[in-house]
């Protein structure tokens, strides 16, 4: 297994999907999907995306207010796309579903996309999402864990984590582990989302309580990276731990991308980054490097992996680092458990 290690996995059981007629230009129709962070950014373009590609998809997103818009604007458009009028339509959130967006063709696939509210900080909020999810899906083909912050200040969340960790790690580490199950029986593709800043982190520099806790607070940048470097680690041991049940995992940075994220850095590095954003890439960039790792050639098979947007490359070594992997591990399911 390569970089964490990487594991090529068989093919002999196909993925649910559409018939061949169908399959290249809806080739995860009848797949179901669940993306953290929907509503904006690298999560809101993996879900259109998704959804092009025929996968039903639900969105987990912090804020209700901005779920609902986000949710309104993705069927107002799948509905143009298929020729047919919203007429203004309102749209309904979850903690339930909501209807399918009618298409003008009998053959084509009609994509369901659903919204959950749940804060990723909140261990509450992540089991009640997750069992919404389980009660509604028998099986999840691909899960996106996206949702990111990086919060400003030494923040604790409800279950006295540092925030930046708590949402970008913690979160992600029980919801996957909830969707267990449900990832089994779809041979779920995995894909977290990192960041090349993970090469700043140091989860060696202290105790990994003390990180998680706040305790060993250094900064906005540290907390961040230290989180990117954790989704790594989670990815790698992930595989070793899960690559027998025919689930597969990678880890993306998704680019360099003028996305909602830069809002919550310190106003110092906001004004120093302002100019720069002229030259990120759009959140497009990071749509289609999750998509390619779950219905594109990266995806084929591929899992233990860390990609620098659509190419595969050698995460830092403390990314590889087996034993550091293992114990986040542990101490991960020590700070979740119910």
């Amino acid at each position: 297994m390569g970089t964490g290690d990487h594991a090529e996995v068989s093919d002999d059981v196909p993925h649910r999907g559409a018939p061949e007629a169908d399959a290249m230009q809806y080739p995860l129709s009848g797949q179901a999907a669940v993306v953290t962070g929907g509503n904006s950014g690298v999560g809101r373009s993996a879900t259109e995306m998704l959804l092009r590609a025929g996968a039903d998809v639900t969105m987990i997103c912090r804020s209700r207010e901005r779920g609902e818009r986000a949710l309104a604007e993705i069927r107002d458009a799948e509905m143009r796309d298929a020729g047919i009028a919203s007429g203004g339509a309102g749209a309904e959130a979850t903690g339930a579903g909501g209807g399918k967006p009618g298409r003008t063709s009998d053959t084509a696939p009609q994509p369901e996309v659903t919204l959950e509210i749940a804060d990723m900080s909140r261990q509450a909020d992540v089991r009640a999402a997750a069992e919404s999810i389980g009660a509604r899906l028998p099986a999840i083909d691909i899960l996106v864990n996206n949702a990111g912050i990086s919060s400003a200040r030494r923040t604790l969340s409800a279950d006295a984590f540092e925030l930046t960790f708590a949402t970008n790690h913690i979160g992600h580490f029980l919801l996957t582990h909830l969707l267990l199950e449900r990832l089994e029986a779809g041979r779920g593709r995995i894909v977290n989302v990192s960041s090349r800043g993970h090469r700043g982190g140091d989860l060696r520099r202290a105790s990994l309580d003390d990180i998680a806790r706040g305790r060993a607070w250094k900064g906005p940048l540290q907390a961040y990276a230290d989180s990117k470097l954790a989704n790594i680690l989670f990815t790698f041991e992930s595989v070793r731990r899960w690559g027998g049940l025919g689930i597969t995992a990678n880890a993306v940075h998704p680019g360099v991308l003028a996305t909602d994220i830069w809002n919550k850095t310190p106003r110092i590095a906001r004004l120093l980054i302002r100019p720069f954003t002229w030259f990120m890439d759009r959140p497009e960039v990071g749509g289609a490097a999750v998509m390619n790792l779950v219905a594109g050639p990266g995806g084929n098979g591929v899992s233990g992996s860390y990609f620098n947007v659509q190419r595969e490359e050698k995460p830092s070594a403390q990314a590889s680092d087996r034993i550091l992997a293992h114990e986040l591990w542990e101490r991960s399911l020590e700070w979740t458990r119910g």
